[in-house]
């Protein structure tokens, strides 16, 4: 047995027409099933020192290692605590099943996935190389190396979309980075850019597609792709030349070896904005 050690109460109850409670508590530990320790009443006097304390609900960190069946995360809102690192350790302590109690929109928690709600990237340590922080637009600080900040302020995924985003600044096009979309069945989607075309009074959705090769990945980019279909947006063709009724939808690719081409960008770019 070892401190953070988790038990159940076994043993003898007290029941209905017992004069007392019985004289000593018996634990039975997850790390040593079948034994049970003793605990007599003296242990949990008023001069005694608590051996055991009576655990409601366990912290995450708490929980680590313990490998439960099934875990019920409760989360609060607002949870000043809450980052990506500790929701990702919340949401993998179960082995069989996990429950998430959220105090609002779960869809909101999407947004953790994100990589300005890391508490990793926030960090500034001199540990392996100094510390070189990058400001963001809302006057936050973030490890430059861990992070990817477009000239615009906005923290982006991956080197691809930075590429996109600052190809968008450079033209002075204004969009909007992973901005929520909403179905009328309550679904929600993020594309990676949305542009609100003034001159032609449409939107256009970007999506930049970086493991296209993938098997898994090609296979949710086509359930993606219906759920736009289904929302009125479609990409532009001959007979609908600002695509579908609710926006227009475009999208570019990585190569199958990580790369992107500029001039692919900025053709896209040419044919949308000229």
């Amino acid at each position: 047995m070892a401190n953070g050690d988790i038990g159940v109460a076994v043993g003898q109850w007290k029941v209905r027409g017992m004069k007392q409670a019985p004289w000593k508590l018996e634990v039975e530990f997850a790390s040593q099933p079948g034994y049970a320790y003793d605990y007599p009443g003296r242990d949990f006097g008023e001069e005694a020192s608590a051996p055991l304390e009576l655990a409601y609900a366990l912290t995450v960190h708490k929980a680590q290692g313990s490998e439960f069946g099934r875990t019920f995360v409760v989360i609060p809102d607002p949870c000043r605590n809450l980052t990506r690192e500790l929701l990702y350790t919340a949401l993998t302590r179960q082995r069989q099943h996990v429950t998430i109690l959220y105090q609002g929109d779960p869809g909101d928690l999407k947004r953790f996935a994100e990589p300005d709600e890391s508490a990793t990237a926030g960090r500034r340590t001199n540990l392996f190389n100094s510390p070189n922080p990058a400001k963001t637009a809302d006057g936050r600080f973030l490890e430059r190396g861990l992070i990817h900040v477009t000239t615009a302020g906005d923290v982006v995924r991956s080197k691809s979309e930075a590429l996109i985003a600052e190809l968008l600044h450079a033209q002075g096009i204004e969009y909007a980075y992973e901005r929520r979309l909403t179905a009328s069945d309550g679904s929600i989607r993020y594309p990676d850019f949305t542009i609100d075309d003034e001159e032609t009074g449409h939107t256009v959705y970007w999506e930049h597609l970086g493991l296209l090769h993938d098997t898994v990945y090609a296979e949710r980019w086509q359930r993606k792709l219906r759920w736009y279909a289904a929302q009125g947006i479609l990409p532009a063709d001959d007979q609908h030349p600002h695509g579908g009724a609710n926006g227009r939808l475009v999208w570019t690719r990585d190569n199958e070896h990580g790369g992107i081409d500029n001039r692919q960008i900025a053709a896209v770019m040419d044919q949308l904005f000229r």
